[in-house]
């Protein structure tokens, strides 16, 4: 492959993980924080919810993007090594097993996040009566669990990180 198309690839590989992992890390660190000092408000709820949704617009296409660039990838490896006739060290396919289900992980969590969890909330939100201030237990239920999960899938992507540097230095 040359050099500047394998360049690209990478180069893509790396802006969607971006996009999939900065989206997590802006829901943790952002808006669940701002849902909670807000004492769980009706509005507050709505605006993190709509969030949620606008992310789901720009997240899929990435994590898309991640797994096609990610097999171009792989697919190189496997041309370098098998027809080309170089050696990987011993610890290569190791950590790429590890990252791998790691991803799949990630992949799984985060489809029960957005077509299980998600649609449950957005169905509770829009049965509270306008400008009730109660939100029922069942919301704030899945309210907790939302987070629960995106604090799961940030630590799931630290690992993959982690999974790459050591790919890399390999």
């Amino acid at each position: 492959m040359p050099l500047v198309l394998r360049a690209l690839i990478l180069w893509l590989h790396l802006l969607a993980v971006i996009v999939w992992i900065g989206g997590l890390l802006f829901q943790v660190l952002v808006v669940f924080p701002t849902l909670s000092r807000a004492g769980q408000a009706a509005a507050w709820i709505r605006l993190g919810l709509s969030l949620e949704v606008r992310f789901r617009l720009v997240m899929w296409p990435a994590v898309g993007l991640v797994l096609f660039t990610g097999l171009v990838n792989l697919l190189y490896v496997w041309h370098a090594t098998v027809m080309l006739g170089s050696s990987l060290p011993s610890t290569f396919a190791p950590i790429l097993t590890v990252k791998l289900l790691l991803v799949l992980a990630m992949l799984a969590l985060q489809a029960i996040h957005q077509f299980v969890i998600q649609p449950r909330r957005l169905a509770l939100f829009g049965t509270l009566a306008v400008g009730g201030r109660e939100l029922p237990a069942a919301l704030l239920t899945l309210q907790r669990l939302a987070l629960a999960l995106s604090i799961t899938l940030v630590s799931l992507a630290a690992g993959v990180v982690l999974c790459a540097v050591l790919l890399r230095g390999v």
